[in-house]
């Protein structure tokens, strides 16, 4: 459900970037942070914009449990791996970093991988995938999460809703899937209960018994539902480790909650892909038959009850032109939530 008063994104912008910087972040972070989150919320992705993410980022920044000014690290490299280490950072600090050095020697190698460690929450996926798709590269971003999901058959929070995003380059605008492995991000649940919405669709969650609920409170208390079953669970399972294990970070229960707990850092680890695709086929080629694909899916048959075939990405794409031009919703409640942050932080917010 969307609703709420309209701001221009130049006016969220200035607010998340002053809140930043009265939390001791370097104004270029603040900056890199701030349109990672806007940029969620352009695309419609509200669970991961500043309607939800920006009193949680900064609670645990004022708490100390995120170093405001990271010295982020390389730690390790080849011709085609990079490895960093986040610093404790917020997470779009070295997301940013590590994509751009991963594209970058992508354009060498043709291919490249870069992983992180200990970082916080990122953001959404596809904001770093995008810079890959922009730059003429295959994008792949992942990242692992707090315990929200049991495994299949299980009712022990022990895998987190672990997001995966693939972006392409194309004619127009990029193609770009970007997902959980569970049915709902588990921000959106609680992006509905700071609306104060008392229930969620079905088949978002479960309770913690393990029985489907479409109760908010219920929800919150009990797991994320997996994506397509058994076959969410292993997925998330496979980017658990990819994120985690491979990069050293933490895994399972061993990452920090980034709302319900305020005494350890999450250590959080990413992994970034950048594919040259004018090294597999000449680039316009691809977006050429790129386009044909997506001509061709939109005019498939259309089933009983559905106006349009979209491809991954266009209905986001649609979304941020919308937005950019009249500005982006912030429910009353979160609006409240705003000005006593403002009123802490010394910062207007109207």
């Amino acid at each position: 459900m969307e609703g709420g008063q309209l701001y221009p994104v130049e006016t969220l912008r200035a607010f998340t970037v002053q809140a930043f910087l009265r939390c001791g972040v370097a104004e270029p972070d603040a900056e890199v942070v701030a349109d990672s989150l806007l940029e969620a919320d352009l695309r419609g992705v509200d669970s991961h914009g500043v309607t939800r993410l920006l009193g949680t980022y900064v609670k645990r920044l004022r708490r100390g449990v995120v170093n405001p000014r990271p010295t982020v690290r390389l730690v390790d490299e080849s011709a085609a791996t990079l490895l960093f280490d986040g610093d404790n950072g917020l997470g779009a600090v070295v997301g940013k970093q590590a994509m751009e050095a991963c594209i970058q020697r992508a354009r060498a190698a043709g291919a490249a991988w870069a992983g992180v460690r200990h970082s916080n929450h990122f953001g959404a996926c596809a904001y770093y995938t995008l810079m890959a798709a922009q730059s003429d590269h295959v994008g792949i971003a992942m990242t692992n999460s707090p315990p929200a999901m049991a495994p299949w058959g299980g009712v022990t929070p022990y895998l987190g809703t672990n997001p995966l995003s693939i972006a392409l380059p194309a004619e127009a605008e990029p193609v770009v899937l970007d997902m959980a492995t569970s049915v709902a991000a588990r921000g959106h649940i609680i992006l509905a209960a700071a609306r104060g919405e008392a229930t969620i669709p079905p088949g978002w969650a479960l309770d913690a018994r393990g029985r489907p609920t479409t109760d908010t409170r219920e929800a919150l208390a009990g797991l994320a539902m997996p994506l397509g079953g058994h076959k969410g669970y292993g997925l998330a399972m496979a980017i658990e480790a990819l994120c985690g294990l491979l990069t050293g970070a933490a895994f399972g229960p061993g990452i920090g909650s980034l709302s319900r707990e305020f005494q350890r850092p999450q250590d959080v680890g990413h992994l970034f892909g950048a594919l040259d695709v004018g090294r597999m086929v000449p680039l316009e080629a691809f977006k050429a038959r790129l386009g044909q694909m997506c001509r061709e899916l939109r005019a498939c048959t259309l089933a009983e009850g559905f106006e349009r075939i979209y491809v991954p990405g266009e209905i986001e794409a649609e979304q941020r032109q919308r937005r950019l031009r009249e500005g982006i919703p912030v429910p009353e409640p979160i609006r409240e939530e705003f000005r006593a942050l403002g009123s802490e932080l010394g910062i207007a917010f109207e």
